[in-house]
């Protein structure tokens, strides 16, 4: 048995960041739980409608639909660090667990 993976950023900082509870979040997905997936990560859902998209697209396109992607999830992580530093926990973007 391997060592358990640990989230750098969040071993770090103790924050978590854009992409935690993602596999959580799919988990519940695929258990029908829309409502708890996007509790733990609202970003989830809305991904994986966007990337079952870029087949569809232009290359220009899906490389601009990545870039927002990313972007996303690099605000989610500004924002829960914001939250942390101000002594928020807004469960819908900071779930408890997380």
């Amino acid at each position: 048995m391997g060592i358990p993976y640990s989230c750098p950023y969040r071993s770090i900082t103790g924050i978590p960041d854009g992409g935690c509870g993602t596999y959580r979040s799919l988990m519940a997905l695929l258990k029908g739980d829309i409502a708890g997936s996007l509790y733990l990560n609202p970003l989830t859902l809305p991904t994986l409608l966007l990337l079952g998209l870029m087949p569809f697209l232009p290359l220009r396109r899906r490389l601009l639909l990545l870039k927002g992607i990313i972007l996303a999830y690099a605000l989610l992580t500004i924002v829960r660090l914001l939250l942390h530093l101000a002594g928020l926990r807004v469960p819908f973007i900071y779930p408890p667990e997380l």
